[in-house]
Order: structure tokens, then C-alpha cells, then sequence
């Protein structure tokens, strides 16, 4: 196996799948071309996931944008038991996707959302 091709693997662990099947096609290994072309069509997969989910996330995050700025309340609960409760990965991710009290909010709780820590 090409070293590419293993650190595609050790990297996309949920691809690894989908690998053996190609490996299994090629009676072997399919060489890091062909590995490459078949992640190619799972990350495509991926963005699809992504772009079709989208549309409920934007309006999980409308409602908790409405919370934030109904009251003073509404915005500690923000804060305290939705964004406090986030990973610091996911945190991160969603900073684009939030509204603008959410987002002051979201500076609150991590003044660094960017760091991932």
C-alpha cells in the first residue's frame, strides 16, 4: 500500500470501507489514483450530507437566535445552556451560522471560538 493512500486512510477512517470494496474490485491494491478518485465521490457525498442539513440547522439556530433576543433571560439561557453546552470544536463550526445577538453571546462563553479550545 502507498504511503498516500495510508494516510488517507488513517485520516478517514469512515472511508476505509468503501477502500477494501475498491481493493476487492482491483484484486489488490487500486493505487493511490484510484483511492484518490474513489475519496473524491465519498467527500462528495460528505458536502451533500452538508447542503441538504443545512436548512434545518439554519432554522434550529433562527429559533435560538429568536431566544436570544426576546429578553435578558432568554439571552443567559442562550449563553448558559445551549452554547455552553457545545463542544469547542462545534462551537467553532458554527460561528458563521449564527445570528448576531447568538454570536456576542458565543464571545461570552469562549472569548476565542476560533482556537477550538
Amino acid at each position: 500500500m502507498d504511503a498516500g493512500v495510508a494516510v488517507v486512510l488513517e485520516a478517514a477512517p469512515g472511508f476505509v470501507d468503501r477502500y477494501l470494496d475498491l481493493a476487492e474490485a482491483a484484486d489488490g491494491d487500486p493505487g493511490t489514483a484510484a483511492t484518490l478518485t474513489e475519496l473524491a465521490d465519498y467527500v462528495a457525498g460528505l458536502v451533500t450530507e452538508i447542503e441538504r442539513r443545512a436548512p434545518v440547522l439554519a432554522r434550529c439556530l433562527a429559533g435560538v437566535e429568536s431566544v436570544a433576543t426576546s429578553s435578558d433571560d432568554g439571552a443567559e439561557l442562550v449563553a448558559w445552556a445551549f452554547l455552553d453546552s457545545l463542544s469547542p470544536d462545534d462551537r467553532r463550526r458554527l460561528v458563521g451560522w449564527l445570528g448576531p445577538r447568538t454570536r456576542a453571546l458565543l464571545h461570552e462563553v469562549d472569548p476565542d471560538p476560533g482556537s477550538g479550545s
